[in-house]
């Protein structure tokens, strides 16, 4: 057991070394945290993206990062990443030694590409994903979907996912057209995609982004911010905006809704491209990189 006087983090940390010490392990990667100070073996780690150096303002759970991370990059490995933006930025704001960086992307549920939408009549709505961190860039898309409405469009906005801030978000004469779900389950989750007009991520930031791949294999038209991860995500399936420009972002989401012969191309695209990112590949990439760092450690 580890000592009693440290904090539930520390405790954590310094049970799961003990006990691969015990297990004699051979090589430990921690997937949702950095590699323990007290081990002192073979380490892997996972860092999805850069957001704690660069948006060090991100999560409330991202307090201990910046103390414990940068000691465990130095001593990793092989450091897991999900997206090439990624890896760049994290050898750029982190210090990542770049030939220790491997790119892994995340996978797609199958169960994405199966969804019909929802029978009966119902209202129009824009789907966003995510938490209200600020990198997600939510007051930009209000701006924008403020826009739409005083075209007279008869739209919702449906915003899925954490809200610990939600009193951060100025929602004003937009409240009675704005959904804050909260944590929803998996097949709530689907259920939005599948009845969504069409899907919106405005992120000033992301490693990945998982819910435009999911809206791509959901067959939900896009609008998605000109980053690098999302255009490394979406290619050529998804229209981009500045995420700084609410009016440029509400022009694209305005194409994408009226321009219904480009959107169901695009639609298309998207189903195809969604189906790269397959959990199955990430395992055997994951599985490659083990079996070279055990073989450069003379292990076998």
């Amino acid at each position: 057991r580890p000592p009693s006087g440290l904090g539930p983090v520390a405790r954590d940390r310094a049970g799961l070394a003990l006990a691969a010490y015990r297990a004699r392990v051979d090589l430990l990667h921690p997937l949702a945290s950095p590699t323990p100070v007290l081990w002192r073996g073979l380490a892997a780690m996972t860092v999805h993206d850069a957001t704690p150096w660069l948006h060090p303002d991100a999560a409330g759970t991202r307090w201990y990062t910046r103390p414990l991370y940068p000691q465990a990059i130095a001593r990793a490995a092989a450091i897991f990443t999900v997206s090439e933006a990624a890896r760049e930025d994290l050898v750029r704001a982190a210090g990542a030694p770049r030939e220790r960086v491997f790119v892994t992307p995340n996978g797609v549920d199958p169960r994405f590409f199966d969804l019909r939408p929802p029978e009966g009549p119902r209202a129009p709505y824009l789907l966003a994903v995510g938490t209200f961190e600020p990198r997600k860039n939510l007051p930009v898309l209000l701006e924008a979907f403020r826009s739409l409405r005083r075209d007279g469009r008869d739209l919702q906005l449906v915003v899925a996912g954490h809200q610990a801030f939600t009193q951060l978000l100025p929602l004003g004469d937009l409240a009675p057209h704005v959904r804050l779900t909260g944590v929803v389950t998996d097949d709530e989750l689907r259920t939005l995609y599948a009845g969504a007009a069409r899907f919106v991520m405005p992120s000033l930031h992301e490693g990945f982004g998982l819910p435009l791949a999911e809206a791509m294999a959901a067959g939900v038209p896009a609008v998605a911010s000109d980053i690098p991860a999302l255009r490394e995500v979406g290619g050529e399936a998804v229209r981009y905006a500045d995420p700084r420009d609410p009016d440029g972002f509400a022009a694209a989401i305005r194409t994408a809704l009226d321009d219904r012969e480009g959107s169901q191309l695009r639609t298309a695209a998207g189903r195809g491209r969604a189906r790269r990112f397959r959990w199955e590949e990430t395992a055997s990439a994951t599985l490659a990189v083990y079996r070279r760092v055990l073989r450069e450690a003379g292990r076998s």
